[in-house]
């Protein structure tokens, strides 16, 4: 499982545009250097809300999936991430609960970094406190482009918009962009969508009938990334 090589996890953790992709190279040497590379079964949570601690982790391969511990109780999945993001930034930045839980959505491999490791390199390095700020600015980002989807008011351009940013083809974009696949039933993306199944089935069979999506059993990929994206746009 997972016969990655070390320098292609680490290529794949580092060529990401989100904000390790841009942290200057001795920040990512050192966070790298003190990595334990974990396998998540499907289903396994990295972490829930009743944790006390996360685990400050980047995706190398896989998929995560996230859900808010804000609203009514019944929270329905936000979002799926895929290599290149890092997860578990509450207990580092507030040693405070999870704001969301986060489940292995597939098996997953990560690159996990000990809390007290990285306390470490932070005390000696405080400047890098900086840089840990600026990722989780990635989950507010995320969390307000969630909250504009749901704004749009056209079918088409409301799920076209959230399928893009769920396969990883919006920022902060997926390390391997021509992974345009997404694990994801199509009663999940409805209800990420606000529609109603029946009316998502007929969407996707439209795209699929123009070679946008080709369909799989609970997996949905991308075929024409552009076009989707034109479709987002309104064209």
């Amino acid at each position: 499982m997972f016969e990655i090589p070390i320098s292609e996890r680490l290529a794949i953790l580092t060529r990401n545009e989100g904000w390790f992709g841009r942290a200057p190279k001795e920040f990512q040497d050192a966070v790298l250097a003190r990595c334990e590379w974990t396998v998540w079964p499907a289903g396994k949570a990295i972490f829930d809300f009743a944790d006390r601690q996360e685990h400050f982790s980047g995706i190398v391969d896989g998929a995560v999936e996230f859900y808010s511990r804000f609203g009514a109780g019944d929270n329905p999945l936000v979002h799926i991430a895929h290599e290149g993001f890092w997860l578990g930034y509450g207990s580092i930045a507030a040693r405070e609960p999870p704001r969301v839980a986060a489940l292995a959505r597939v098996d997953t491999l990560l690159a996990s970094v000990p809390e007290r490791h990285l306390r470490t390199l932070l005390d000696a390095r405080p400047e890098w406190w900086r840089l840990i700020a600026t990722g989780a600015f990635e989950y507010g980002d995320l969390g307000v482009s969630g909250y504009t989807d749901s704004l749009i008011q056209d079918n088409d351009r409301r799920c076209a918009s959230v399928l893009l940013r769920i396969t990883g083809q919006k920022p902060p974009r997926r390390s391997r962009l021509e992974r345009t696949e997404v694990p994801v039933t199509q009663d999940e993306l409805a209800t990420m969508s606000g529609l109603s199944r029946t009316t998502l089935v007929q969407v996707l069979r439209r795209w699929e009938h123009r070679g946008l999506i080709e369909q799989g059993y609970r997996t949905l990929r991308i075929v024409d990334v552009p076009a989707l994206k034109a479709v987002e746009a309104g064209g």
